[in-house]
């Protein structure tokens, strides 16, 4: 099965590097490396000890010797535990890796600094999702079926066979690529699969609220719990080249309380090849996110990424919204029962309900249980236990997402709640929802925050944002009441956003709002969205203050939708003229 895995590899494609000066990408001569004592198996625990040893050692560049592995995980948090690392390089180019645990991570880096890895490419023997083919399709109401459908050999079937409780996607035909790819929205399950009389590995089970339309041929897949196949924890300048992920049953990476972590050249796509004692290739790279950032005190960056048919969001860059539980034992402390502060740390206010923010304050100390700041705003004091937080040192400030493309997912393509960043020369193709969406998710996830000083220049977004009527293909949004004082200082300019059958853009929330050239290509293309009844806007601006409006918005191609708007104006829009209503302008003809 190695060797057939082996000349499959061959053929895969590496995402291209970053531009600009680049560190070698093939391991310098002479590297120390380690050998494996047995033929095609890695020891984990024993690989990572040694890599240790060499740090004692003082040897600074180390190597995993060239080939293909299954690897053993030990007594260790991962396959492959890379812990107080300081200063070093880790070669595994050329390396092909097969995990052999589901639910156990490939590789953890942690309490790390300067780390620099290249390689592998990583895959599962047992991808740890279901996967099946769809049978046979009968329509029970508005947007509910009962599907039949054949489980794929070589895939775990629990998770398709028990879904009471849980959810379970599909794909369909992008209408205007002709391309299946990710569905754009959970299915929710009405009950517990039943095996089909007669029938090998076939079973029906029926499903409600559809945002697809199933159909036989299409593919079906259900998960587990989420969990984590790469973590990054705790470490600062960390940096990861080339490491290729060809499936992945939950997050392809998880990056917590880091400071910079750089993908340069990630990959995660699904597999050139099927699982062991199966047919079917999967269609799916990752049943969640693809890089995952929660509570990093400096964002990630991605540079020259590549994103294929994930369930989920590509990558996500957030903080936590955290309730106040009461008050503490001493003036201007409070009582905390989840999240993270450490003395300096800035921590910002939102009213229970409406997510209004209060103000902010200093952290001064804290202690279990337990932070005290220097000075509550006077409207969070006096209603403490009505009062959320979040702590404006752990959003990813930060961050950078260059030159990646993303295609074919049923999330998003970059999410980002936090400040000080980039988004800068990216394809976004094929994205269910929204391509780049910015701002909280205040009631929702509890994922915090609004963002301050975010450049969004020379993107290119096609395909995207086919179902949804409350989104956009590209987003810049607030949450709860929805007020001006939001984000601030947003400049996008260089915006090509093509064949989107829903809104465009959408701005909200948000003051000294920069906006340049943006160009809508075919908004509307091919008249369909699965919001009938909703007309729509080409852009929707609320609640909104602009710092300087320059360049054009136009509307070029061809408006395919009868009655669509070019602009709708919602709440305030300040500093231009006529409330905005000349912010677009087109010559499309319907």
């Amino acid at each position: 099965m190695l060797s057939h895995y082996l000349l499959v590899l061959s053929a895969v494609v590496f995402a291209a590097s970053a531009l600009g000066p680049q560190p070698p990408k093939v391991r310098p001569a002479n590297t120390t490396t380690f050998e494996p004592t047995e033929p095609g198996v890695l020891n984990g625990t024993e690989f990572t000890q040694w890599v240790r040893s060499q740090q004692v050692k003082g040897v600074l560049s180390v190597a995993l010797a060239e080939g293909s592995y299954h690897v053993l995980p030990g007594e260790d948090p991962a396959h492959i535990y890379f812990h107080d690392l300081n200063s070093m390089t880790i070669w595994m180019d050329s390396v092909n890796l097969t995990m052999t645990q589901v639910g156990l991570p490939a590789v953890n880096i942690h309490l790390c600094n300067d780390l620099v890895t290249y390689g592998p490419t990583v895959w599962w023997d047992m991808p740890g999702f279901s996967q099946a083919t769809i049978t046979n399709v009968k329509v029970t109401g508005d947007r509910d079926y009962d599907i039949e459908f054949h489980l794929d050999d070589g895939y775990d079937p629990s998770f398709l066979l028990n879904t009471s409780a849980g959810h379970v996607n599909g794909e369909y035909t992008n209408p205007k690529t002709g391309r299946l790819q990710a569905g754009p929205g959970w299915s929710t399950v009405g009950g517990t699969a039943t095996a089909v009389n007669g029938q090998s590995n076939t079973y029906t089970v029926a499903l409600s609220n559809n945002y697809f339309t199933p159909q036989v041929g299409y593919k079906l897949f259900a998960r587990g719990s989420f969990i984590f196949c790469n973590q990054v924890e705790q470490s600062n300048n960390t940096i990861i080249n080339d490491y290729t992920l060809l499936n992945c049953a939950g997050f392809g990476w998880i990056s917590t309380g880091n400071r910079k972590t750089t993908f340069n050249s990630f990959s995660l796509k699904p597999a050139p090849f099927p699982p062991p004692n199966g047919t079917e290739l999967p269609a799916r790279s990752s049943s969640a996110d693809g890089i995952h950032s929660s509570g990093d005190y400096i964002g990630p960056t991605f540079d020259s990424c590549y994103f294929a048919a994930l369930d989920d969001d590509c990558m996500a860059v957030h903080g936590s919204l955290n309730p106040i539980t009461g008050s503490g034992t001493t003036a201007n402390s409070f009582s905390i029962s989840k999240g993270d502060a450490t003395p300096g740390d800035i921590l910002r206010f939102y009213a229970n309900t409406t997510y209004t923010p209060l103000g902010t304050a200093t952290v001064t100390s804290v202690s279990q249980g337990s932070i005290t700041v220097d000075q509550l705003p006077d409207n969070v004091s006096s209603q403490l236990s009505a009062t959320w937080w979040s702590n404006q040192n752990r959003i990813g400030s930060g961050f950078a997402v260059l030159n990646t493309h993303t295609t074919g997912n049923r999330g998003r393509g970059a999410i980002i709640k936090a400040s000080d960043g980039i988004i800068s020369g990216n394809l976004f193709e094929g994205v269910s929802y929204g391509a780049i969406d910015i701002g909280p998710e205040f009631s929702s996830w509890k994922e915090a925050d609004y963002v301050r000083n975010v450049t969004i220049t020379n993107n290119t977004v096609r395909d995207c944002n086919y179902i949804s009527k409350a989104a956009a293909a590209v987003m810049i949004h607030g949450d709860g009441d929805n007020s001006i004082n939001g984000n601030s200082d947003v400049m996008i300019y260089g915006l090509v956003i093509d064949g989107v059958s829903a809104s465009n853009l959408y701005i909200g929330a948000s003051e000294g709002v920069v906006l340049g050239d943006v160009t809508f290509l075919n908004a509307y293309k091919e008249n369909y969205t699965l919001w009938e009844e909703w007309p729509g806007s080409v852009a929707t601006f609320e609640n909104i203050g602009f710092k300087s409006v320059t360049g054009t918005r136009k509307v070029v191609g061809t408006i395919g939708r009868q009655g669509v708007n070019l602009t709708n104006i919602l709440g305030m829009v300040e500093g231009v003229s006529d409330r905005g209503r000349g912010l677009l302008t087109s010559d499309a003809g319907q």
